[in-house]
């Protein structure tokens, strides 16, 4: 793949890849570092992703192999040498409904019901979040999340079954139908 290749594709797939980042890590100053990490790298493996075979599957498996990465790193780095996270906590407001269609009641109970999700998707295990962000943010079947996560479809499935189960559990205990 051509560099002008590339960077259509990252006009084409850019909001997408940038909105899974952003789910995956959990906070948009890292998904924004995790975004660009991934189009660097996909710079370095230009010759390798084939324009033709789904230039998309390659870009998130790149984002995902570099999140695995970073949280492996600092992992061994917490063993060795116990240090602060480097992680803090921002608590990032989602954008209100439509104001044509929801009242403003309406509008603070859906934000914060979103917000409820997302702190429940954030407190999965990554080998269920993964599946999570990959069916739901990006969108992608699960034959494709197979591929990238290098997993048997079924193994997908029953993961994306689990955290789902999870979700409304946390959600059930938290007071939502």
């Amino acid at each position: 793949m051509t560099a002008a290749q590339l960077s259509q594709c990252a006009d084409r797939y850019g909001a997408e890849i940038y909105g899974f980042c952003k789910h995956l890590t959990g906070s948009t100053a890292e998904g924004e570092e995790l975004y660009q990490d991934t189009f660097l790298k996909a710079m370095e493996l230009s010759e390798q992703i084939d324009a033709a075979n789904n230039p998309k599957s390659y870009l998130l498996s790149i984002a995902v192999r570099l999140w695995k990465n970073k949280k492996r790193k600092f992992a061994w780095r917490t063993r060795i040498a116990a240090m602060q996270s480097a992680d803090a906590e921002e608590e990032h407001g989602q954008p209100l409904g439509d104001p044509n269609t929801l009242s403003p009641e309406e509008a603070l109970l859906d934000r914060e019901y979103k917000a409820a999700v997302a702190r429940c998707v954030k407190a999965l295990p990554p080998s269920y979040r993964l599946p999570i962000c990959l069916y739901y943010a990006a969108e992608l079947p699960i034959r494709e999340i197979a591929a990238i996560l290098k997993l048997p479809e079924g193994t997908v499935k029953r993961r994306l079954h689990h955290a789902r189960k999870q979700i409304k559990q946390e959600l059930e205990g938290m007071g939502y139908e």
